[in-house]
């Protein structure tokens, strides 16, 4: 049970966190999009496209590489982009693995590992 606890927090940290490039509070201002940078495409269907590397925007659609095939989106059928912030996560992972560790120590008056 506590693997499987621990599994599921971790993958909720890892997917929560994320900052938002593109969206209707930036007016879709697509300029913020960096050449060769990897984001998450959320479709207004609801679809979520994941590792879409960047490569170009025309007038109506933005062109990427997901998995080594050329993808090509409407600008009108995007939510929004997300960009994964993997600097972000990696502490926040590291504190919460040390308080779950820690925290218990303490509260039962033991050592660690005991």
């Amino acid at each position: 049970m506590k693997k499987i606890l621990t599994i599921s927090t971790l993958s909720i940290f890892l997917t929560s966190c994320v900052s938002t490039k593109v969206s209707s509070k930036n007016d879709y201002d697509y300029s913020v999009l960096k050449n060769n940078s990897k984001y998450i495409v959320e479709t207004k269907d609801g679809k979520k496209i994941r590792q879409f590397e960047f490569l170009k925007q025309t007038e109506d659609l933005i062109v990427g590489k997901q998995e080594n095939s050329e993808v090509q989106i409407e600008k009108n059928n995007i939510e929004k982009i997300l960009k994964p912030s993997t600097g972000k996560t990696i502490p926040l992972v590291v504190g919460v693995i040390g308080a779950a560790v820690l925290i218990p120590a303490y509260v039962g008056n033991k050592p660690v590992g005991q």
